[in-house]
């Protein structure tokens, strides 16, 4: 009796395994590559930047969110470092002035 109590949950396990889906994780992410992160982004004078868009990063820059805006790093093992372009192409940093527990703020560094 105690066998074949034993044998039905085995196979029962078995095919409980054998019929759960297969983990389908997104591959971790280099946090040596710059990524878009624009959409992590609001300018203090968009609509909503004070409303439905309250819980992203203000930025302070002359271009706001209409120029792509990306950054590295998980702020743990690699520091977050975030830039944009200008018209010539040129690379800014947009760089952290205030962080948790206030909503973040981002400044245009023009150098």
């Amino acid at each position: 009796m105690f066998a074949r109590i034993l044998t039905g949950a085995l196979l029962t396990a078995a095919a409980t395994l054998a019929l759960a889906p297969t983990a389908s994780a997104d591959p971790t992410p280099d946090w040596n590559t710059f990524y878009d992160k624009t959409a992590n982004f609001v300018a203090p004078f968009d609509p909503g930047a004070f409303g439905d868009k309250g819980d992203r990063a203000l930025v302070l820059s002359p271009y706001g969110t209409g120029r792509i805006i990306e950054c590295k790093g998980d702020g743990h093992y690699v520091a977050v470092y975030c830039r944009q372009f200008d018209d010539q192409g040129r690379e800014h940093a947009i760089t952290q002035i205030i962080s948790a527990p206030f909503r973040g703020v981002y400044v245009y560094n023009p150098f």
